[in-house]
């Protein structure tokens, strides 16, 4: 089953890569799995926030993973959300999601994988505990960034194409049919955000 596939591609691959002595992707249900992580970090998901233990991947940067499937398996979800922060920090920051939806329909329209940016969340945030913990003098100028900050457009709501050959008047829409396809662009995935971090 192509399900059983593609998590046994990750499990391998993911363990190998981020060199823990244990398959990382867990499930109680055999629908979702996660990424079982020791670094908890809060996970910006559409309009959800939620707790979850992240793994250390390099210098003070931080992974989760999830993939998730519907009763039947037609639907095949994979997220993949980079935090940074400190060892120490009690939570860690969100910088961006990357996402590889198939909900199995001919009419989708948002590019499949995608990009989303969740790292104003995470800004907004921490300015939002500091305005809460500051006295009134400083209230007023942070009040003005409140102000600012809900006329800039919400990013976090948009699907950035990851790999849409619109070049070519292509197809921006690609199915999860194949796990090595899966493991493969999971690779690609992580040593590109690695390299662009790193450099």
């Amino acid at each position: 089953m192509l399900q059983v596939e593609i998590i046994d591609g990750l499990n391998e691959f993911l363990r190998n890569y981020l060199n823990l002595p244990y398959y990382p992707l867990k499930s109680e249900d055999n629908l979702i799995f996660t990424l079982e992580g020791t670094y908890e970090a809060i996970n910006h998901k559409r309009s959800d926030s939620f707790q979850v233990k992240t793994v250390h991947w390099f210098k003070d940067f931080y992974l989760y993973i999830e993939v998730n499937y519907n009763r039947d398996y037609t639907y095949k979800l994979i997220s993949l959300s980079v935090f940074q922060g400190e060892q120490n920090d009690v939570r860690k920051n969100q910088l961006f999601r990357a996402e590889w939806d198939d909900y199995c329909r001919d009419d989708e329209n948002r590019p499949q994988p995608h990009w989303h940016i969740t790292r104003d969340k995470a800004n907004y945030e921490n300015f939002s505990q500091l305005i809460n913990s500051s006295d009134n003098k400083e209230n007023a100028s942070f009040e003005l960034f409140e102000m600012s900050n809900a006329e800039i457009f919400d990013t976090k709501k948009i699907h950035f194409a990851m790999s849409s050959n619109w070049q070519n008047r292509g197809q921006y829409i690609h199915k999860i049919d194949d796990s090595e396809k899966v493991v493969n662009w999971m690779e690609g995935l992580l040593e590109n955000i690695k390299f662009e971090l790193l450099n």
